[in-house]
């Protein structure tokens, strides 16, 4: 699936004030979004022009359109309009108009303030979020890191069974049920609230699971942080492949998250590990017991 469709009344876009001359204003990064969608192949339907006050008004200009319910992603800044999607397969985005108050938006799966920031990619990504379509996250120059899906499962287990690798990372569930569901909940849970995680690292040129790599939430001397892991399949070890991922995910980790610097924690054992951290920029600074394990502790600024 691919977002082919955007569905949304500009009159509830307008954020002109009664005293104001003009009688319809558009914030300009609205209409900067609405000049440039067409490159992307999206439709803009105005529903002002079709007077749509039912489901059944807009399934109809949605078939006029060859348009599939769960091929657009509806904007919309009133309850009301809202509910023309009840029972459809639309990925919504809330815009809080301030000449609109009292509105809930309460099905959307976003609600965003103003359009600065909001381009086709942020509406892609939002439609991507409600039809569970994992999101590309970081892309290397031989590499990309995406969200993770049930279907990899049956690749990871694969992956975890080097011999190098079960000895310095946790193990997945023997039962694959108590590993999909875990997985599942990991997706809905950690994706979609924090933005990040350990992510799929896939070989460009080949299309192969070459490992998992990406953030971790951990509390650390009593304190929410970040930590840096990953994992790469044997068969893809000593071609540069971690180095590659773990430069892209920091510079993630500096331009989309708050931290101010970001761990690794390291088995003294791992020399391999130890290296590639140095080798990034990581500190060494204590050793720490974590879940029951002894572990090296290294960190490296994030924001100077």
């Amino acid at each position: 699936m691919t977002l082919r469709g955007l569905i949304l009344s500009l009159q509830e876009m307008n954020i002109a004030k009664p005293d104001d001359l003009e009688r319809f204003v558009m914030e300009d990064g609205l209409t900067e979004l609405l000049d440039g969608i067409y490159h992307y192949g999206v439709l803009i339907i105005n529903l002002d022009m079709f007077q749509v006050d039912h489901p059944e008004k807009l399934k109809v200009l949605l078939e006029l359109h060859q348009l599939k319910p769960e091929e657009c992603l509806m904007l919309s800044a009133t309850d009301q309009t809202l509910k023309l999607a009840e029972g459809m397969k639309i990925a919504i985005v809330g815009y809080v108009n301030p000449e609109l108050p009292t509105q809930k938006l309460a099905e959307a799966v976003m609600v965003v303030e103003g359009f600065e920031e909001v381009d086709f990619y942020f509406l892609e990504r939002m439609y991507q979020r409600v039809h569970g379509i994992p999101w590309t996250v970081i892309e290397t120059k031989r590499c990309f890191l995406r969200e993770m899906t049930v279907e990899d499962l049956e690749g990871l287990y694969q992956l975890y069974q080097g011999k190098n690798i079960a000895r310095y990372v946790d193990e997945l569930y023997e039962d694959r049920k108590k590993e999909e569901e875990y997985t599942k909940a990991y997706i809905k849970n950690m994706y979609a609230f924090y933005g990040y995680g350990m992510w799929i690292a896939v070989e460009k040129s080949t299309g192969n699971m070459i490992g998992r790599a990406g953030l971790n939430n951990r509390m650390i001397q009593g304190r929410p942080s970040l930590e840096l892991g990953y994992l790469i399949g044997e068969e893809y070890q000593n071609q540069g492949f971690a180095t590659e991922l773990c430069q892209g995910i920091l510079q993630f980790a500096k331009e989309g998250t708050d931290f101010e610097e970001i761990h690794c924690l390291i088995e003294r054992e791992n020399e391999i590990s130890i290296h590639l951290a140095e080798k990034l920029g990581f500190i060494w600074q204590e050793e720490i017991k974590i879940q029951g394990r002894t572990m090296q502790r290294y960190t490296k600024t994030l924001h100077f």
